[in-house]
């Protein structure tokens, strides 16, 4: 009898239990973009149900940022809304999607375009800090360049700036953004005042670094859409 009302009384919790470990994304989350955009951006969810973000990716020409407010129910199924400030516009969206305990996938409807977005738990990044030599190859051009990489106050971005030299135009100065992955990921927006050209060359640049080894290799696009690839050594 008493083991039949100890199986009747956790029959009658387990839903109680069920419902108090309904999934929450509160935290701070590594998100990758696809889509209308590419690239990595770092979003934490706060108890109050409001979101913060920010980021680099193809189109952002710096950091992004954004700010929301999110909701979930007892399944894990996210919902929220959010303004972004994005290569100086300000666009809206709205985000649907899941959430576990190891994972944050969905879909954006915004302004801008559609997106999909996977994210994991944020984890230690490498640190990139310190000189790194690089040939970018620009075309025909293949460019020496010297990079100083240096840490800033914002989690896993850094601040960078360099010279490269030009074989028809002596040297030429490099200012940007890298902002660090997991697993070695990378994603650059750079200025480069190429001697032949009137205005700065925009750069977009994502791949993989390995600090340990002191060797990266990064692909993008100019603002003209000439591809550029770089390989890095530190």
């Amino acid at each position: 009898m008493k083991l039949n009302l100890l199986a009747a009384a956790t029959l009658v919790l387990a839903p109680v239990s069920a419902l108090a470990a309904a999934p929450s994304p509160v935290g701070t989350w590594e998100v990758n973009l696809a889509g209308a955009d590419q690239g990595i951006a770092y979003v934490t969810f706060e108890e109050d149900r409001d979101f913060t973000a920010y980021g680099v990716s193809a189109k952002s020409a710096g950091v992004f940022t954004l700010s929301g407010t999110w909701a979930v129910d007892d399944k894990g199924v996210l919902t929220g809304s959010y303004t972004e400030t994005i290569d100086g516009q300000d666009v809206t969206g709205t985000i649907q999607g899941k959430v576990t305990a190891k994972k944050v996938s969905g879909k954006i409807t915004a302004t801008n375009g559609n997106f999909s977005f996977a994210g994991t738990p944020e984890k230690d990044t490498q640190d990139l800090s310190g000189t790194w030599t690089g040939i970018a190859v620009l075309g025909k051009l293949r460019l020496p360049e010297i990079y100083q990489i240096s840490a800033t106050e914002t989690p896993h971005l850094y601040q960078l700036s360099g010279f490269g030299v030009s074989p028809t135009g002596g040297e030429f100065e490099i200012n940007g953004l890298a902002l660090a992955g997991s697993k070695g990921k990378v994603r650059i927006f750079a200025l480069s005042e190429y001697p032949w050209a009137e205005t700065p060359g925009a750069t977009t640049l994502s791949g993989k670094v390995n600090a340990a080894t002191t060797k990266g290799s990064l692909k993008g696009f100019e603002s003209t859409g000439q591809v550029i690839k770089v390989s890095l050594r530190r």
